[in-house]
């Protein structure tokens, strides 16, 4: 059973290794100018502080057991809570409380205009790479690559 378990854990991790990442991802990344960018007032990111989901979560868990043959059965209460703790936010959506700005980006050949929030720097006309489309990651731009650009 050791091993079954052992070999599908395998399985998994090299299909996880496998798959490309984002930005490498020729299906849902384009290159793109900026054509608008809407920077929000101090006003609307206190707003938008105000309407933020609190990061207080608590749960609580209840396991009862029982032995056969006469063994020792038993109860465990768990408790945990992430109030006030600090975890990694690099995969959530940059947030207009933090000072994100949306941008707007229109797509080499394309009428097409995507609305991409960022806490980046850019002007009109800049040239920018950006993911669009894809099923599980908000629209984000990368790093250009030497070589990558708008023409």
């Amino acid at each position: 059973m050791k091993r079954l378990f052992a070999a599908t854990l395998l399985l998994i991790l090299a299909a996880c290794q496998s798959a490309p990442k984002p930005e490498d991802d020729a299906r849902y990344v384009r290159l793109a100018k900026v054509v608008g960018e809407h920077e929000f007032t101090e006003l609307e990111r206190k707003q938008a502080e105000a309407n933020r989901h609190s990061d207080t979560h608590v749960g609580v868990g209840l396991s009862i057991g029982g032995g056969s043959g006469g063994g020792f059965g038993g109860v465990m209460l768990g408790m945990g809570s992430t109030m006030g703790d600090r975890h990694d936010r690099s995969n959530e959506p940059p947030q207009v409380a933090n000072g994100a700005n949306r941008f707007t980006v229109q797509p080499l050949n394309s009428d097409e205009r995507i609305e991409v929030m960022s806490y980046g720097r850019y002007k009109l006309g800049d040239c920018v790479k950006v993911l669009v489309g894809h099923p599980t990651e908000f629209p984000r731009f990368f790093e250009l690559k030497p070589g990558e650009r708008c023409e």
